[in-house]
């Protein structure tokens, strides 16, 4: 088990915080916090994890592409090092990044993968579809396709599973409203 204290980890954080401004316009800091946490409350309903591996795995999700530039992976691997992160975890790391969203194979990516997934549900989830279909232009029933198509139960864990089933119905029960309003007087 990797050690990562709490100034450890509040570095990281302050190191992942510019890198979290999306340029989707939609992603901010506050959802590496988000994911953080539910991956912790979803590791925590399940089997043995580790805490900094899950913790460095949620924080840099959604950031695959800046930790694996040549340069930008270098500067991240030289950070990480200062904060005590051997260079074997970020070897680690970059090979959770890489899977963790299609392929997961370890407890801590099927924890980030449900969490990040569950960012894409619900009324969250919704905003933030109609807010994408909005710069894309999509008609209304287009956008209740492109929600009833997120709404798929892809979940890892039990507890991810659990959190979704609720988020799940309410994206499927929308869309299906939707697309009946949209026909009632089209």
């Amino acid at each position: 088990m990797l050690p990562l204290d709490d100034e450890a980890r509040r570095r990281v954080l302050d190191f992942v915080k510019p890198l979290a401004a999306g340029l989707d316009g939609m992603t901010t800091f506050g959802d590496v916090g988000r994911t953080l946490r539910a991956a912790e409350a979803i590791a925590a309903a399940g089997p043995g994890f580790d805490s900094a591996r899950l913790f460095l795995l949620a924080v840099f999700a959604g950031r695959e592409k800046w930790v694996e530039k040549f340069g930008n992976g270098s500067r991240t691997e030289l950070f990480l090092a200062s904060v005590g992160v051997p260079e074997e975890e970020f070897r680690v790391l970059r090979r959770s990044l890489s899977r963790y969203a299609s392929a997961p194979a370890t407890v801590e990516e099927d924890c980030v993968h449900d969490a990040r997934r569950l960012e894409d549900l619900g009324a969250y989830g919704i905003v933030r579809a109609a807010a994408q279909g909005t710069r894309e232009r999509l008609d209304l029933v287009e956008l209740a396709a492109e929600i009833e198509a997120e709404a798929r139960a892809d979940f890892r864990t039990e507890a991810g599973r659990a959190l979704a089933a609720p988020r799940l119905a309410l994206m499927r029960d929308f869309a299906r409203r939707l697309r009946e309003e949209v026909a009632e007087f089209g």
